[in-house]
């Protein structure tokens, strides 16, 4: 922290020849730092962590917690000991009625061994655990990365994570997305800007991992970068870094993914960051409430570290903040929990933004919704008909939305309402937006051969009875051409239009009149 004093001995290291080149870039990226620190260090960002509940700060040491989207648990790392050779364990609490976290245990006895199980991430909907586990497991070598899969209240018995992420070198330090299907992680591997780098790995409609690929500049440096985390908005990365300019030691410092590319990384302040390490950082979806373990030194070889809270300066948040939806998916005649595929889509961009599954026992998911205009939100399973809504996040992002679902299995004479087919107005143009909505119609029909369905058009009553008739006719119509377009027999498709004879709602309202107009798919 003497970075004025430090000035004057790395000017003497420069100018001394015989250093090594690795040692002179150290010293030049010292240099960096200490000019970084004595133009910003009298510019502090408002900083007050908190100690987080002392329940939960009862170990030696605990630290890179993370929490599930609704923050109602907390998952993180605690060591028995001051030293590394003192047990590791992944523990958990839940949130209690009264804002106080429950007594931390043990996440699972499938999980927590007599060897050490280290830092951790989770999804969203706190169903899908990733962690690192260094001895006692299959394994490609040092330290690689395990997955386990919560079914109820049961953890089930992790599993390497492949060849795609784990080699013979060290892997740590996981960071999921919201939906679970991207993965950050840390590795020493050779192939590395530096010692240790930021890699990425997505899971394929497969499931299977693809080959890690590191994240290159401007995230990665010729110095070490660690402890990722990818906020749930889905586009801004936090990490950990010595290669970046900062206030010495590591510090932490955010990206934004931007045009198809890693923005240029933004240290996060003083006294966020100091000349010590800071490391462990989480970021709830609002973006307002951070988590972070503080590290401090004990003696010469012991450390000790506790579990923070703090409000987050405006300059360190997330450009873009998330918010949530939850729900239990049902089968309609049954009542019987399901475990279906839960879909979000762009829908300007036909694009799959994420995916998740309703827990097999309980039906319960949960998803984090992205700061997109026009979503389109679907619940699927075989043998059922889909679901879909138009979905756009509340104004309000600190709150959730809960919506329940009912999936109707596929039998004659049931219907649903295809909710994201869009028309220009006094038109029975399909727009673009209606692409995702129309290839759900096709895959139905594909995967259920033989299937006969009806196409029926519905308008308001803003127009006379015959015009609403014509309308509603030439829209039913365009669904079915596009359907014919895409390989479906011409003699399982038929067209209605009912203009305004079976509205949904009265049409006092615009809210109403929008319900009234719609496309239904019945089943013939």
């Amino acid at each position: 922290g003497a970075y004025s004093e430090a000035k004057e001995w790395i000017n003497k290291g420069l100018a001394y020849d015989n250093f090594p080149p690795r040692a002179k870039a150290t010293l030049s990226m010292n240099m960096q730092h200490a000019e970084f620190s004595l133009k910003n260090i009298d510019q502090p960002v408002d900083f007050k962590p908190e100690p987080i509940d002392d329940a939960l700060n009862q170990f030696a040491l605990q630290y890179f917690p993370v929490l599930t989207a609704d923050g109602s648990r907390i998952i993180f790392t605690k060591r028995d000991g001051g030293g590394p050779q003192d047990d590791e364990d992944i523990m958990e609490a839940v949130l209690l009625e009264d804002s106080t976290w429950s007594e931390p245990k043990s996440i699972s006895k499938a999980i927590n061994t007599r060897d050490n199980e280290g830092t951790s991430t989770i999804s969203a909907d706190g169903r899908m655990l990733i962690f690192t586990s260094c001895q006692g497991r299959k394994s490609y070598g040092g330290c690689d990365l395990f997955v386990s899969y919560k079914q109820g209240e049961q953890w089930s018995v992790p599993e390497n994570l492949g060849s795609g992420i784990n080699t013979k070198h060290w892997e740590s330090q996981p960071s999921l997305s919201a939906d679970g299907r991207t993965l950050y992680f840390v590795s020493d591997r050779p192939e590395g800007l530096g010692r240790r780098d930021i890699y990425v790995s997505r899971l394929n409609e497969e499931g299977t991992w693809s080959v890690a690929k590191n994240l290159g500049a401007p995230i990665n440096t010729p110095f070490d970068e660690v402890s990722p985390f990818f906020h749930a908005n889905g586009q801004t990365l936090y990490f950990a870094s010595l290669g970046h300019p900062g206030f010495g030691g590591f510090d932490l410092f955010k990206s934004e993914f931007k045009g198809n590319q890693w923005q240029n990384p933004e240290n996060l302040g003083y006294p966020i960051n100091d000349h010590q390490d800071q490391v462990s950082l989480f970021i709830l979806p609002g973006g307002e409430k951070a988590l972070y373990a503080h590290e401090k030194k004990v003696g010469r070889k012991y450390v000790e570290s506790k579990l923070y809270t703090f409000n987050v300066p405006a300059t360190a948040r997330p450009q873009t903040i998330a918010t949530y939806i939850q729900g239990v998916i049902r089968d309609k005649t049954t009542e019987k929990p399901l475990k279906a595929i839960v879909e979000l889509y762009d829908l300007q961009a036909d694009s799959l933004i994420a995916k998740v599954s309703s827990d097999s026992i309980t039906g319960k998911y949960l998803m984090v919704l992205p700061n997109v205009d026009t979503l389109g939100f679907y619940i699927g399973k075989s043998g059922y008909l889909f679901e879909s809504r138009r979905m756009t996040a509340p104004q309000n992002r600190e709150t959730s939305i809960t919506n329940n679902f009912n999936l109707i299995p596929i039998n004659q004479g049931v219907s649903i309402v295809l909710n994201n087919l869009y028309f220009d107005f006094d038109s029975y143009q399909l727009t673009d937006k209606s692409r995702t909505e129309l290839n759900k119609i096709v895959k139905l029909m594909e995967e259920n051969a033989g299937l006969k369905v009806a196409v029926h058009g519905h308008t308001d009553d803003s127009g006379t009875k015959q015009y609403n008739l014509h309308l509603s006719q030439k829209r039913a119509e365009a669904v079915v051409a596009y359907l014919r377009d895409q390989g479906i027999q011409p003699e399982n498709l038929r067209a209605k239009g009912f203009g305004d004879e079976q509205p949904l709602k009265d049409n006092l309202t615009e809210e109403n009149k929008a319900v009234n107009r719609r496309i239904e798919l019945l089943l013939l």
